[in-house]
C-alpha cells in the first residue's frame, strides 16, 4: 500500500475564514518513508498570536512565501494514487479539499486516520493526541507543531501501529474508509450502525459528564449522520469532529414527544452548542389594550411574560397570520389590530364583538385538557394543559382520564415557546383528540 502522510499548520481551526501556513507530505512505500514535500505558505490573512505561540510561525515568517494557488500543481502529484493519511485526518483533508476546490481542482482521496487507528491498537491509552501516541510508542518528535515534524511523526506512528496489527485492523479501517472518514475519531462505527431509524432525541458527549449538544430527530440514524456529512464545511462541524467522544439517544413514540423531550433536556443540561434554543427566551404574545379613546384593540408584543396574553407564538409573522384569521372569522375589523382590512369585506366594528372574542379566549386559556395521539403501543401519548398552561406529557394507559390519573402518569416539564408551538400544531392535527380533564 502507498500512503501520503500529511500535516498542515493553519491560522485557525476551520477552513472558512482561515488559511494554511505550512504543509508537509511524507511518502510510505512498504516500510520505507521519505519526506517528499515541505513548504511554508502565505495564508493571505493575519496569523493570530495564539497560533504563533504554538507553531512559531508568524506573519514575517510567511511574508515571502508562495500562495497555495502557486504550489497546488506541484503538490497534487505527491497525493495522487495514494491513501491520504493524517492524525485526525478530517482536519487536514478538509482544509486541503477547500483550498483545491477554490482554484477549481478536484480533490478526492481514500483516507486513513492514525488517531482512529491508534484507538484500535493502543486500547489502554487515555488520550490519542499525536504527542501522547508518540510518547506511548517511544517515538521522538523533534519539531512538534510544525508540518514537517508532525508529518514524520505521524508516518512513524503509522508504521509502528502496522507492525503491531496482527488482526487485520488496518484492512478493516480501509474497507470502512468511506463511512469512517466522516465520523469523529473517538466514535466507533458500530455506534452509528446501532442507531435506530425511529424518532427520538440524541446526545453528543465530550470529555465532561454532561452533553455538549442535544438534538431531536424523526430518524435518529439519519439525523446523527447528517452532522458528519460534508464534514468541516462549518465551524460547528469541525468542533464536533474534535470534541465528540460518545453518542447516546432516547427513542420517542412520535415527533411531538421528541420536540418536547429535546426542549426539556436542553433546559436541564444547557449544552454549550445548543445556542439557538438557549437564546429563545422571549416569544410573541397577542394582548388586548385600550387606546386613548377607550376603544379596545389588540397588539402583538415581543415579551417574556404577559398574564393577559390571549395567545403565544414563536414569530411575529405566525402571530399576525393567526390574529388576522381569528378577527375575520369572528367578524372583527382587522384595523383593531393595526392590520389592513380589504375594502370589499363587509364587517362590523363593535366593542361587543372584540370583547366577546377576548372573553372567549380568556375562558379557553383557563381550560384543562389532554391532547392525545394514538400510537401502536399499549399506551396513548398525550400533552397535558392545566389551567391554560403546558404542564408536561406522558404515555397514558387509557383515555378515561381525569386530573388525578393524568398527574400520576405524566412527566412534568416547564412551559416554553417550544411547548406552546407543539400544542398549536397538535390542535391542528386531525389525528389528535382534545380530552377535557
Amino acid at each position: 500500500m502507498r500512503f501520503a502522510v500529511v500535516d498542515i499548520e493553519t491560522t485557525g481551526l476551520y477552513h472558512q475564514g482561515h488559511g494554511i501556513t505550512e504543509i508537509a507530505v511524507v511518502h510510505i512505500d512498504g516500510i520505507e518513508r521519505k519526506m517528499v514535500f515541505s513548504r511554508l505558505l502565505n495564508p493571505k490573512r493575519a496569523i493570530p498570536k495564539s497560533i504563533t505561540h504554538i507553531t512559531g510561525i508568524d506573519n514575517s515568517t510567511v511574508s515571502g512565501a508562495a500562495d497555495f494557488r502557486d504550489i497546488a500543481n506541484e503538490l497534487e502529484p505527491y497525493l495522487k494514487d495514494r491513501i491520504f493519511v493524517a492524525h485526525n485526518v478530517n482536519f487536514d483533508y478538509n482544509f486541503l479539499k477547500a483550498s483545491f476546490e477554490q482554484i477549481g481542482m478536484p480533490f478526492k482521496y481514500s483516507r486513513l486516520c492514525t488517531m482512529r487507528y491508534s484507538r484500535k491498537i493502543l486500547t489502554d491509552l487515555k488520550s490519542h493526541r499525536l504527542k501522547n501516541v508518540c510518547a506511548s510508542l517511544g517515538i521522538e518528535n523533534t519539531d512538534e507543531h510544525r508540518a514537517g515534524g508532525d508529518a514524520l511523526a505521524a508516518a512513524k506512528v503509522l508504521l509502528e501501529l502496522m507492525s503491531r496489527d496482527d488482526t487485520g485492523i488496518l484492512d478493516n479501517l480501509l474497507k470502512q474508509n468511506k463511512g469512517n472518514a466522516i465520523i469523529p475519531p473517538a466514535i466507533e462505527p458500530d455506534q452509528i450502525k446501532g442507531l435506530p431509524q425511529n424518532s427520538g432525541v440524541y446526545y453528543f458527549y465530550g470529555a465532561a459528564a454532561n452533553p455538549i449538544y442535544i438534538g431531536k430527530a424523526k430518524n435518529l440514524k439519519k439525523r446523527v449522520l447528517s452532522h458528519f456529512t460534508a464534514s468541516g464545511s462549518t465551524r460547528k462541524k469541525q468542533i464536533f469532529q474534535r470534541e465528540i467522544t460518545n453518542i447516546a439517544y432516547t427513542e420517542t413514540v412520535n415527533e411531538y414527544e421528541a420536540l418536547l423531550l429535546e426542549d426539556a433536556e436542553i433546559k436541564k443540561y444547557w449544552p454549550k452548542y445548543n445556542r439557538a434554543q438557549k437564546e429563545r427566551v422571549s416569544a410573541f404574545a397577542v394582548v388586548p389594550y385600550k387606546d386613548q379613546l377607550d376603544k379596545t384593540r389588540l397588539a402583538i408584543l415581543k415579551t417574556r411574560d404577559r398574564s393577559d396574553a390571549l395567545a403565544w407564538f414563536n414569530t411575529h409573522h405566525e402571530a399576525k397570520v393567526w390574529l388576522f384569521k381569528e378577527m375575520i372569522d369572528c367578524g372583527i375589523n382587522p384595523r383593531r389590530a393595526g392590520m389592513y382590512c380589504p375594502e370589499d369585506l363587509e364587517i362590523s366594528d363593535t366593542e361587543v364583538k372584540i370583547n366577546d372574542f377576548i372573553n372567549r379566549r380568556q375562558e379557553e386559556l383557563k381550560n384543562s385538557y389532554v391532547l392525545v395521539l394514538d400510537s401502536f403501543s399499549k399506551t396513548t401519548f398525550g400533552i397535558v394543559v392545566k389551567d391554560g398552561k403546558y404542564r408536561g406529557y406522558g404515555h397514558f394507559e387509557d383515555k378515561d382520564l381525569n386530573i388525578e390519573s393524568v398527574e400520576t402518569q405524566m412527566i412534568v416539564a416547564p412551559d416554553s415557546s417550544v411547548a406552546r408551538a407543539v400544542i398549536r400544531k397538535m390542535l391542528r392535527d386531525e389525528k389528535v383528540q382534545k380530552l377535557a380533564i
